[in-house]
């Protein structure tokens, strides 16, 4: 058995069970998780937003535009301030993310706690994990 693969395969589940649960919410899984990131840090632009969600600027942008025409975000940037955004969630929103929250609930807690494994440990040794990877990965030099 694998840790990387079986990680990997975990959350491959997860993301296609998400977009499964939010499909008839009329959303993807990079939809809900940007109004997620906004509802958070309000105010913040496309570009960052991109780089939250792991996406290039043109597939964000392809986020947010899905959004607005939605009417779940908004742009509160000053006229003439160019390409620059500034994103908010509207009530809508704020709504419509709550509502997709309960939706995905807490699933992975309880399939957790099913085999008995306390899901605030395991959530806590996979940030540690995480932590150890990303500082490992930044010392290694990108020309190999």
């Amino acid at each position: 058995m694998d840790l990387a693969h079986e990680l990997h395969d975990l959350v491959r589940t997860l993301d296609r069970w998400a977009e499964q649960m939010l499909r008839p919410e009329g959303l993807t899984y990079n939809q809900y998780v940007a109004l997620v990131i906004l509802g958070q840090h309000p105010g913040i632009t496309g570009r960052t937003l991109s780089k939250s969600l792991g996406v290039t600027e043109a597939a964000g942008s392809g986020i947010v535009k899905a959004l607005l025409t939605d009417g779940l975000i908004t742009n509160g940037a000053t006229p003439g301030s160019g390409n620059r955004r500034e994103l908010r969630l509207t009530s809508a929103g704020e709504d419509k993310s709550g509502h997709c929250a309960r939706l995905l609930g807490h699933s992975l807690d309880d399939n957790a706690r099913a085999i008995g494994i306390d899901p605030n440990s395991l959530a806590s040794t996979i940030r540690d994990l995480h932590d150890e990877v990303r500082a490992i990965r930044s010392e290694t030099p990108k020309d190999h």
